[in-house]
């Protein structure tokens, strides 16, 4: 990988990037303090950087957690916000990690430790999501109020979001067998 190369990656990452990364990239360790020194880059905590040019954005820390933990998929009610289905505000961020991942908790995060298949993982704006079929039967499974979730099916359904055979999985399930056709 070259530092050319770290920066597209750092752009898909909104300007983060991991120390492993920048020393893949050919960066040495002198080399990144001194960009941090300088200004041209930010370190954000142990192990993570930012480029500094890269605006700040409200989903900064789901960026840096999902730079940190590029396995990791944002799910729940999480991820039903990030489709823009829902304008509940979570109580908690909720993250799916591979079972024996290690990633340890943090404040205001619930991590998952579960499988998850390829095909249910999304990448959108830079941060993997639960598929939307996905992340709507997690949410209901986790106690999400009902009526937020047929509201949240529904909206999925009618901007065509979902896949009529998507939609016909999810009434088969409750509370989503209470959507209408």
């Amino acid at each position: 990988m070259t530092k050319q190369e770290l920066l597209k990656i750092a752009g898909l990452q909104q300007g983060y990037f991991r120390t492993q990364q920048a020393l893949a990239a050919g960066w040495t360790r002198r080399e990144l303090s001194w960009a941090r020194e300088t200004g041209r880059v930010e370190n954000i905590r142990y192990g993570l950087y930012r480029f500094a040019h890269f605006p700040s954005t409200p989903l900064d820390e789901l960026y840096e957690i999902q730079t940190l933990a590029p396995d990791g998929t944002f799910s729940h009610e999480t991820a039903l916000q990030l489709y823009g289905l829902s304008d509940l505000l979570p109580r908690t961020t909720h993250f799916i990690m591979p079972p024996g991942s290690g990633f340890k908790p943090r404040p205001g995060f619930t991590i998952h430790h579960m499988p998850i298949a390829p095909d249910e993982r999304v990448l959108r704006e830079g941060l993997w999501l639960t598929s939307l079929t996905r992340t709507l039967l997690d949410a209901a499974r986790s106690g999400t109020d009902p009526d937020q979730l047929l509201g949240a099916a529904r909206d999925a359904r009618d901007r065509a979001m979902l896949s009529p055979a998507s939609v016909a999985h999810l009434r088969s399930q409750y509370p989503y067998s209470m959507l209408p056709a």
